[in-house]
């Protein structure tokens, strides 16, 4: 075969590989960075406070080509116009990521991003219960924490201190954590084993209510689940 002819086969197959190069190149979707979602968290309104209003808001948002956020509107609302204008505020300030192609050019896009909203930690408190609420002790057997394996390795003890929102049935609303062990994952494992025992809920003049229980459990050799 004449040089020429090898040059243009040699051309040929450069070019066939970039096209299935291209080909296998997975596009994908904007996205929105979590951490910077986790620093400007939406703020809780006064008005949404005042009126223990709690809800949902779906918002479409538009991310350019380079990344930048163009607009967000309501897809659907949470019924509180206070709410639904903290959460376009919130993504207003997030760090977005662009989509791409199939071959890899980026793409300005549209995310839908839910907001949960819920009822302000002051809603709970109002009411002050002459009995708490409490854990019911045969359950906190079922499950125990199952503790990372760094708690044994290093001979870990201590508390995480949980705080479970608990309706009138003595269901948990959500637990969240008010003092840390400083490991993630220990607080994980408290907080998943609580979220899963039953409670007696706190009553108030012979009537059961929804309140805050602050919840110690204890971690490490020679503890028990939870302090009492």
């Amino acid at each position: 075969m004449k040089p020429a002819g090898w040059a243009a086969l040699l051309g040929a197959l450069v070019l066939f590989a970039a096209d299935a190069a291209a080909q296998d190149m997975a596009s994908y979707d904007a996205t929105v960075d979590q951490a910077s979602k986790l620093r400007h968290r939406p703020a809780y309104p006064r008005e949404a406070i005042k009126a223990c209003v709690s809800g949902t808001v779906v918002m479409i948002i538009d991310v350019a080509a380079d990344g930048s956020f163009i607009e967000a509107v309501v897809e659907k609302s949470s019924r509180n116009a206070h709410l639904d204008r903290a959460a376009l505020e919130a993504a207003r300030h997030w760090k977005y990521y662009p989509a791409s192609d199939e071959k890899g050019a980026r793409v300005a896009d549209r995310i839908r991003i839910p907001i949960d909203f819920e009822e302000h930690e002051s809603c709970w408190t109002r009411l002050v219960p002459d009995t708490p609420a409490r854990p019911e002790p045969s359950s906190m057997t079922d499950p125990r924490p199952h503790w990372p394996s760094v708690v044994a390795e290093k001979a870990l003890s201590g508390e995480v201190v949980l705080l479970m929102l608990l309706d009138e049935e003595g269901s948990t609303h959500s637990a969240r954590v008010e003092t840390s062990s400083g490991d993630p994952a220990i607080d994980a494992a408290a907080k998943y084993a609580a979220m899963n025992w039953k409670y007696l809920p706190a009553m108030l003049n012979g009537k059961p209510v929804r309140s805050i229980l602050r919840l110690p459990i204890l971690y490490g050799q020679g503890t028990s689940a939870a302090s009492r």
